[in-house]
């Protein structure tokens, strides 16, 4: 396990209690996503349903802003912007009901595997049901890596997506260390190093 980590032999000896490198080379590890302690999980869903709902919303009720500037007639406008709010407030809740039903018939927590190589990370490496498109993420596509510690999370920003990793605090650093490593060297990712260093 000391191949992937940093130099930093603080962080050389602390135990890695879930991450093992598995026959196959790659780097396994399962993070319990518990609802009640870690909400990022479920904001990232509020947040696509809030641009599903939101961004083409607006986009019409501008246009029928500017019918009503052109032709003087209002009607419509403001009963429109009601509804679209309450479309809004009504699915924000219903996501957040099913979420915590489902949560709660799953027990409490949900198990996200994930394994990695030199070339990607897999989210869900072992699951038929979840296209391979959505579940792997070649490194040289990464423009940018984000870190949330109060949420034991590491983001991989794509041109167009965002993969999610969780990892445990004591993990954490060994995970972020590989990614480092194998990310594009360009100048976003060497200032994100220098800028994480705590964390390494």
């Amino acid at each position: 396990m000391a191949d992937i980590l940093s130099e930093n032999e603080t962080k050389q000896s602390e135990p890695l209690t879930n991450l093992y490198r598995d026959i196959d080379g790659r780097y396994r590890w399962t993070y319990e996503m518990i609802a009640k302690e870690n909400p990022s999980y479920r904001n990232t869903l509020l947040l696509i349903f809030a641009l599903v709902i939101l961004v083409p919303g607006l986009i019409l009720f501008f246009m029928i802003f500017g019918r009503g500037i052109s032709s003087g007639d209002w009607d419509g406008v403001g009963s429109y912007l009601l509804i679209l709010l309450g479309i809004f407030a009504l699915t924000e809740a219903l996501t957040v009901l099913i979420y915590n039903a489902v949560d709660k018939i799953r027990g409490g927590s949900k198990p996200i595997p994930y394994a990695m190589d030199e070339d990607y990370i897999d989210l869900y490496p072992n699951d038929r049901k979840t296209p391979r498109a959505y579940i792997r993420t070649f490194y040289n596509t990464v423009n940018d890596i984000r870190v949330k510690p109060e949420y034991d999370e590491i983001d991989l920003l794509e041109f167009a997506r965002i993969t999610q990793i969780y990892v445990y605090p004591e993990d954490r650093a060994c995970v972020l260390n590989f990614l480092f490593d194998q990310l594009p060297q360009k100048g976003t990712i060497q200032k994100r190093r220098e800028e994480y260093k705590e964390y390494l």
